[in-house]
Parts: C-alpha cells; structure tokens; sequence
C-alpha cells in the first residue's frame, strides 16, 4: 500500500528547511544557546573518552613476596606481570570503539532534531497566533464601530434594543478572544525563550516561510530514512553486535602473560628469570557466544520493525498532507479571493441586510476564517514533521 501510494508526487511541497531569514535565525540561535543540545554535546565528549578507555591493556601487575624462617636464607621475590588477550580481539575492540563513538553521533543528532523540530512547531504555532491576532483585531475594530453605529440608531429610534446588544454581545466576545490570543502569543515567546536558554528572542511572524520543492513521495521518504537519527542508532546497533559476535569468538582463544621474575636471598645470592603464561577459556566463555548470535539477530530484526514503524509514520503524515492541501486550497478560493466581510459590511450600510442578519452572517464568516486558519496550521505543521529531516 505504501509503495503505491508513494508514487504520489506532491506538487509544490514545501518542506520546512526555514528558507525564511527570521524563523532560521531563531533556529540557529537555539541551536547555539539551548542547553539541552549543550548537555548533550558534553555528555557526547564523556562518553567518547570512555570508549576509548575501554580498549586499553589490562594494568601490569607487580607481586613482592618474602620469606620468614629459622633456616639462613630468607628469599624475597618480585614478579612483574602483563597479560594479553589475543591479538584479535584488540582489532574487534577497536572497531567495537569506533562504531559506539559514530552511534553518539548519531544520538546527539536525534537530541538535535527534537529541540529544533519543537522549537520550529513553537515558531508555526506563534505564526498561527499572530494571524488570529490580526484577524481579531480587525473584527474589534469592525464591531465597536459596529456598536457605536447601532448605539446611534437605537437613539434615534431606527435600531431595536435586541440588536444593539447582539452587537455590544459580539464586541465583547471578540475582545476577550483577542485577549485571549495575545495572552497564548506571550506564552510561546516564554517558551522559544527557554527553548534559547532563557535569552529572548525579538521576532514578529506572521508569514509562514515556505519553499516549493517538487519531488515524488517516495524520493522524500528514502531521504528521511537515510537520514532519520533513531534508524540510524538501530542500524549502529547492529554492526556493533555483530562485531561483539566475533569479539565473543575471539575471546574464547587463549589469554597469554608475560613477565619478569627477580629472587633473592643469602644462599642463591640473586636469579632472574621470566615468566610465561596461558589461559585457556574453558568455562567462562561457555554460552556466551550464542548470546551474542541472538543478540545481533535482535538488532537486525529491530532495525527492521523501526524502519516499518517509521515508514507506516510518513505515510500517515503524507496522506494527511493531501488532504490537507485539497482543504487549504477550497478555503484559499474563498477568503484569498473574495472578500466577504466587505461585501457584508457594504449589505449592511445600503439597507440590503438587517443588524440581525449581519450579525449571524459575521459569526458564520468568522468561524469559517478560523477553521480556514487552524487548517492552514495544521498545513505547515505536518510539512514541517515530513521536512524534519533537513533541519
């Protein structure tokens, strides 16, 4: 079902690379301040110094041991000792170290995305927000001259008391909506604040930014999947237990020591002498290798149900984009192109409609520009989800 529906090609899909100067500014300053990614980036820097610890020698031993009896002589003895495993399993341990160090790459990247992906959902949101908020500034305006054009009527005998407060009903409602609004405008700037550090961040948006790519569905999924930080984890994962395998493997060998041996006392006078050793995994390693087999085994499936997840998620976002899209354009055709609240303040003013009739037409109007507006939201929310991958 995917593959067919992935031959789909999304004209004009504008995919949230933040190609606007503002909202990519903003993006770049949090990626720069936010203290999460920070945390991340020194938590990455640990991590990478104890992976390479890991692949160090065992440490040499050094033993003394002395002598205590009536007979003359009274040796003391010093060994001095270094142990190997074989040689092998160093060059697997090294690549072990290697692959850990890439997957931390591959986890901070995925930090990366998140903070900035919300962060960018923050900056859609305040969008969304600034509209509504210009849009309801208009409609106080329009309805307190409204209230007082009806305020001068009633006075004059040509408006009944029913519409005159239908219409201060409406001015009021408005106003607190308005309010509202600028409250849950303050609000996410708080939060692109702390998304920035705690630094504020001066920007006023009220486009959403946007850039026309056009590219078939299954291109842009291929590079979402190349690129998505968690697939890639998984994928890390499971070379890194397939090299654990073959680590396990070689740690069944034997484990080899050398050292040097010094003796002294009154009747040998002094002996120097070396020491060799081996140490044979009879017991230790037992199972471990078919733990390791089932392991990887594991990792391979899990890469495979994550990339099924993973694609089931973009074909959700892409279906809901088109539609979408249909429904956008259908609310574009009527408030991009006609110009209804005119018409409807232009009805009033030549007696071609009533203060009542105005009234229900408006609040009919609104609700429609507002749904037209939640749905253009949801329009960029979901392209920005698709485009996550370029950020």
């Amino acid at each position: 079902m995917l593959k067919i529906f992935l031959f789909i090609t999304l004209s004009g899909l504008s995919l949230q690379g933040m190609p606007q100067s503002t909202v990519s500014q903003v993006l770049q300053e949090i990626e720069k301040n936010n203290p999460h990614i920070q945390a991340q980036q020194s938590y990455l820097e640990a991590q990478k110094l104890g992976f390479r610890a890991e692949n160090n020698l065992a440490d040499p031993e050094v033993e003394w041991e002395k002598s205590f009896s009536s007979e003359e002589g009274k040796p003391y003895e010093v060994l001095v000792s270094q142990s190997f495993d074989f040689p092998s399993a160093y060059l697997y341990k090294k690549q072990i170290k290697n692959q850990q160090i890439a997957n931390l790459s591959n986890q901070f990247a995925q930090i990366r995305q998140e903070v900035l992906l919300q962060s960018e959902l923050i900056c859609l949101e305040l969008i969304y927000r600034n509209k509504q908020k210009k849009a309801l500034e208009t409609r106080v305006e329009n309805a307190q001259k409204l209230a007082d054009f009806f305020e001068k009527r009633l006075q004059e005998g040509d408006a009944n008391i029913l519409e005159t407060n239908k219409i201060k009903m409406l001015l009021l409602n408005t106003t607190n909506q308005l309010a509202f609004i600028q409250n849950k405008i303050l609000r996410l700037e708080k939060d692109l604040q702390m998304q920035n550090g705690g630094s504020r961040i001066d920007l006023s948006l009220e486009n959403y930014p946007i850039i026309d790519v056009e590219k078939e569905a299954e291109q842009i999924l291929d590079k979402a999947l190349q690129s998505d930080p968690y697939l890639n984890q998984l994928r890390s994962k499971q070379e890194i237990a397939s090299t654990e395998t073959s680590l396990v493997k070689s740690n069944s060998l034997p484990t080899l020591s050398i050292g040097y041996r010094y003796i002294n006392s009154d009747i040998m006078k002094e002996a120097h002498g070396m020491k060799l050793g081996i140490s044979i995994p009879l017991w230790e390693n037992k199972h471990k290798v078919k733990q390791a087999k089932l392991l990887e085994q594991f990792r391979k499936e899990e890469v495979s149900l994550g990339k099924m997840q993973k694609e089931s998620e973009y074909e959700k976002l892409f279906q809901r984009f088109l539609s979408l899209q249909v429904s956008l354009s259908n609310y574009q055709d009527v408030f991009v192109k006609k110009d209804y609240d005119r018409l409807l303040q232009k009805a009033l003013q030549y007696g071609e409609i009533s203060g009542i009739e105005y009234l229900m037409e408006s609040i009919y109007y609104y609700e429609s520009f507002d749904t037209y507006l939640e749905t253009e939201h949801e329009y960029y929310l979901t392209k920005a989800k698709i485009g996550r991958y370029l950020l």
